[in-house]
């Protein structure tokens, strides 16, 4: 029972790889095409529609492509089950006519090596491909019955007619020891070093992975579009290249939530800070939601080395100003010893700082969730408050907590 469940695990752990593999991949294929094609618009990749990976130009396939990752080495034999069952998709798709042989490029991409001679040697992109020797292979290959596993690929081969299968043969390159799952994420970065500034490249490369795994992934659970226009991609890069702009930062947290959330018995500073001037639970709960949003930002930016020194310390100091601001002119008129004014005005400097004090870190960041957060933050440090009596009020709560 161990051992399935281990082999299940591993099963799982292989399949997921190359998923990430033929994303990876797709991602990689698609920043070379961007620059191949005359308008990225006008060209779609799809994932696992026509096959693995597919390029598309007005609706007709273009490149088909079949990755095949593994983890260990090994080697891409000319009776492979890898090299049979692509063989098989390609042979089927222009037998059904979804695939057009003289005008589409079938290539598969493997982690493992070919040996010198053989199927697999004459089909790879070099001084010995060899097409006719591919084709005696493959007949001969094909009118085997020994492989059990092969036979429906062998079935589909030979079913294409002779001219079909000339043409299928001239267009397939096979593309062994093909880079690993971490050397394609290098590949990425090379493709993009004349988008980011290089001390800023693997920021940026991880950013437009997830944009792109968040694509890929609501292809692969669509029914019906499993398409991707390059030009979607296009954009992609644009709005991150502004981000990391100077005069701008990305925004990573814009709709992340911390996993649980009970305002109820939630005794942080800020929280505290909210409830002295009356602030409903349905308001508490989006000013923690912002403060998770803000702390997580924060250490991002000076994870990746995308704030400057001092920066972000520059920041929580404007914003305390800015709250010293919107205090002073409403405090000082306050009667201390009535409640209710109290709290009403602490709920007024808290909308003034939440509104139009939601200053910007840099000039075209346009997301307030960072700055509504950070006031929290100084509000957990007791640096500001709403109440006008903030600090004493919870300094006497935290001695009635010690008694």
């Amino acid at each position: 029972m161990l051992m399935t469940s281990k082999a299940n695990e591993f099963d799982a752990t292989a399949s997921m790889l190359g998923y990430l593999y033929q994303a990876r991949y797709a991602l990689f294929l698609s920043l070379q095409k961007i620059r191949e094609v005359q308008d990225p618009d006008e060209c779609f990749v799809s994932i696992e529609k026509l096959d693995d990976i597919a390029f598309e130009t007005g609706g007709n396939p273009a490149d088909i492509l079949q990755t095949k990752y593994h983890g260990t080495e090994g080697n891409l034999t000319d009776r492979s089950a890898d090299l049979w069952k692509t063989i098989r998709v390609w042979a089927e798709g222009i037998t059904m006519g979804s695939l057009d042989p003289a005008t589409t490029n079938f290539t598969l991409i493997t982690t493992q090596s070919a040996p010198d001679t053989g199927l697999v040697a004459a089909l790879q992109p070099a001084s010995f491909r060899d097409i006719k020797t591919a084709r005696d292979f493959l007949d001969g290959i094909a009118a085997e019955t020994s492989n059990a596993t092969n036979l429906p690929a062998y079935a589909a081969y030979n079913a294409l007619l002779d001219w079909q299968k000339d043409q299928l043969i001239g267009s397939i390159n096979i593309l062994c020891r093909s880079a690993s799952i971490l050397d394609v994420a290098e590949l990425i970065k090379k493709e993009l070093r004349t988008t980011a500034e290089k001390r800023h490249i693997d920021a940026f490369s991880t950013r437009l992975e997830g944009e792109w795994f968040k694509r890929f992934i609501s292809a692969m659970s669509s029914s019906d579009e499993k398409e991707v226009c390059l030009g979607e991609v296009v954009a992609i890069i644009d709005d991150l290249r502004s981000q990391f702009s100077l005069t701008n930062l990305t925004a990573d947290y814009a709709d992340a939530e911390p996993e649980d959330i009970d305002v109820d018995d939630d005794e942080r500073n800020f929280v505290e800070q909210l409830r002295l001037v009356g602030i409903p639970n349905q308001a508490i709960r989006f000013a923690i939601i912002n403060y998770y949003r803000a702390c997580e930002q924060r250490s991002r930016w000076s994870r990746d080395g995308l704030v400057k020194p001092g920066e972000l310390k520059s920041y929580l100091k404007r914003l305390e100003e800015e709250w010293l601001n919107h205090s002073s002119l409403i405090l000082p008129d306050v009667d201390t010893s009535n409640v209710e004014q109290c709290r009403k005005s602490g709920r007024d400097v808290y909308g003034k700082c939440q509104n139009e004090g939601a200053l910007a870190i840099r000039r075209d960041f346009n997301h307030p969730y960072v700055a509504r957060g950070s006031y929290h933050t100084l509000a957990d440090e007791l640096k500001i408050g709403w109440h006008p009596n903030y600090k004493s009020l919870l300094l006497k709560e935290d001695k009635k907590g010690a008694a």
